[in-house]
């Protein structure tokens, strides 16, 4: 936990400065099993992310602390079902030999604080049978190397995780994707401390507009012609394409045959913000201000972002896949691994999916302002080798 003061934002949510993660950040001792879930959660078809950590605003802190640390998901897995309900894993990797009881009560504690379906606790040696016992009363899995084993032979995989794909499940590759931002510009500062905290504990709906913000803030500095940037500009993609994913599923539970009214519901957290948003203008418009406009409500390229929810509200089996090639971009860019997603996910790539990633490259770009070479960038590593097929 940090001590450190905050600072004032734009957003009105105070502001802490970043902490750069150390050099070997990706060196913990706890890596390996990190890796082995990240591999298992890849064969049941998820998506992954590797140290999520989460951090609470607080008012009134004698201390003038605004922001708290709380805590972080080893590994978080984002799956879906085929009606494309997001299905979400939470996985605690411990190499440690104590304390098992009272892990596994913490353990479903975090899982209920960030409303994960399924929780794991992983441990690299044999756990006491009493674990065992609490696992079914707390509905935690407990997976000692044993059972992690088992339990990954039983979901076979057509997916050839040996080629371009080994880059994801290697220690030092996924090192270097962790670290890939310690030395990154300190303009970017913001967008990073947005990615690794904010976006987490923002009400879902604020990464819908949050995101293109953060990016709009540093299109001076984004270079795609550098390694770093592209696979920030990646990490950023599955970022947004997961925000897109709620948005699909607020869509299609709440007004399915109306998708344009669900999308500015959805954006402008309801139908009551929407309301106070209109009466604002409004009253900015009686008291001298005649420039504002509809800005004030929604974002200037929501008849775009309706359009890109609803490509993904339609396809909703793409989902999964999404998410994985864009997380495959994120880490193969810093490891030099130069392979497209057709040439890495060979004959059983998703040409759909591939193209839904596209349109998020290339929304992301036009919404925030970003140089056109990052969607060329991406649209190089979507090409699908076996169907000559370019996502245009």
């Amino acid at each position: 936990m940090s001590d450190q003061p905050a600072r004032g934002r734009k957003d009105g949510a105070p502001e802490q400065a970043r902490t750069r993660q150390p050099a070997g950040r990706g060196t913990d001792q706890d890596l390996g099993l990190k890796v082995a879930v990240r591999r298992l959660l890849w064969r049941m078809g998820c998506s992954t992310r590797i140290d999520v950590r989460l951090r609470g605003y607080v008012e009134g802190d004698p201390r003038g602390q605004a922001a708290y640390d709380f805590t972080d998901l080893d590994v978080l897995g984002i799956g879906f079902t085929p009606a494309g309900q997001l299905h979400t894993t939470f996985a605690d990797c411990r190499t440690t030999k104590d304390k098992f009881v009272e892990r596994m009560f913490w353990v479903r504690g975090v899982a209920d604080f960030v409303a994960a379906d399924d929780a794991y606790m992983v441990r690299s040696t044999p756990v006491p049978a009493v674990t065992r016992t609490l696992s079914s009363r707390l509905n935690v899995g407990v997976l000692a190397p044993d059972d992690l084993a088992a339990l990954e032979r039983t979901f076979a995989t057509e997916l050839d995780l040996s080629g371009p794909l080994a880059v994801l499940f290697d220690l030092g590759g996924v090192q270097t994707h962790l670290n890939n931002y310690d030395n990154a510009d300190k303009k970017l500062d913001n967008l990073l401390d947005y990615l690794n905290f904010d976006y987490w504990v923002y009400d879902p709906y604020r990464n819908l507009s949050q995101l293109v913000a953060r990016l709009a803030d540093v299109v001076a500095v984004l270079d795609p012609q550098n390694r770093q940037h592209r696979a920030l500009f990646y990490d950023c993609a599955w970022h947004y394409a997961l925000a897109v994913a709620r948005a699909v599923a607020f869509a299609r539970s709440s007004r399915m045959g109306e998708v344009p009214t669900a999308v500015r519901t959805y954006v402008g957290g309801g139908e009551l913000a929407l309301r106070e948003k209109a009466g604002l203008a409004q009253l900015l418009k009686h008291h001298g201000f005649p420039d504002v406009d509809n800005s004030v409500i929604l974002p200037p390229y929501i008849d775009q972002l309706v359009e890109l929810v609803n490509r993904f509200l339609v396809r909703p089996l793409e989902l999964a896949e999404v998410m994985r090639y864009a997380e495959y971009l994120a880490v193969s860019e810093p490891n030099r691994v130069e392979a497209s997603v057709g040439a890495a996910f060979g004959t059983h790539v998703r040409p759909i999916a591939a193209k839904l990633l596209a349109d998020v490259c290339g929304f992301l770009v036009t919404a925030a302002g970003l140089r056109p070479e990052f969607r060329t960038a991406a649209r190089a590593r979507l090409v699908l080798d076996l169907t000559g097929g370019d996502p245009k």
